[in-house]
């Protein structure tokens, strides 16, 4: 089921097809965010919006918005019919196509984009710390110290996630992001024609039926949501549902699309 070299050559095979395509993908992403970043310092108080908070506005945005996008073309090929032979027909077993897509989907990707988000995080926080400096010690000079305190250089400082992030809320990013990775590469492998289009519907309907339950059965979503930190005090039972769903989704989720790959396979 699994050989570790025929693994290597699958992963060696796949990054020679594909580099190009991802280092597209990531240099498309970090040139939209310099252009959103040159806007936002282009006013005199623009560098306001990259405060510490903003930086982590921008970086869980993007990763929000592109891991499922990269997620589901990473199956692309599966829409040609030329192309989907080639890669189904490789001499890899299904489990391995599907570890590999998991590695470069839900480990690979974050990785890179947290390297491309600090190449252009970093000069423009830069910037916007030394337009912030400048600023503070004129407020200081004109006695606005209400001004003075939102331009205190702690309030400026680069964000770094492994640095600015609790471990639980870490724990919360990982499995959500792993859970709407999941859906995005079940939904290109399920659908056979126009898959992108259909996912982001099937997405759409599932969250109107999650919005339509939770209003019925008059539950609270920001109980599910706050599960990671301590501002409320859950039930035993409602704490371990909750860990159940947050765990379990995500692994659901990927093991679909497994099945859904070997079904493709067959077919």
């Amino acid at each position: 089921m699994f050989k570790l070299t025929r693994f290597r050559r699958l992963a060696a095979a796949h990054w020679a097809e594909q580099w190009r395509t991802y280092a597209w993908f990531l240099g498309i992403g970090v040139i939209v965010h310099f252009v959103l970043v040159l806007i936002l310092l282009l006013p005199d108080d623009g560098f306001r919006a990259l405060s510490t908070g903003g930086q982590a506005a921008f970086f869980y945005t993007g990763l929000y918005l592109t891991a499922p996008i990269f997620a589901g073309r990473y199956f692309q090929a599966m829409t040609r019919p030329e192309s989907s032979l080639v890669l189904l027909m490789r001499p890899a077993s299904s489990f391995e196509k599907w570890l590999l897509a998991f590695l470069v989907v839900a480990v690979a990707y974050p990785l890179a984009y947290i390297l491309a988000y600090n190449v252009c995080n970093i000069p423009a926080g830069l910037i916007a710390a030394a337009q912030a400096h400048n600023a503070y010690v004129l407020s200081a000079a004109a006695g606005n110290d209400n001004l003075g305190y939102l331009l205190k250089p702690e309030n400026f400082e680069l964000y770094f996630v492994w640095e600015h992030i609790d471990r639980a809320y870490l724990w919360m990013v990982i499995l959500s992001l792993g859970a709407l990775q999941g859906f995005a590469v079940l939904g290109s492998l399920y659908f056979r024609a126009m898959p992108f289009i259909k996912t982001i519907l099937a997405a759409f309907f599932v969250l109107l039926a999650v919005i339509f339950l939770a209003s019925v059965l008059s539950t609270q979503p920001d109980l599910f949501f706050g599960y990671w930190s301590s501002v409320w005090e859950l039930p035993t039972w409602q704490s371990t549902l909750f860990a159940a769903a947050w765990v379990g989704v995500p692994v659901l989720l990927w093991i679909a699309c497994l099945f859904a790959l070997r079904e493709r396979e067959i077919a």
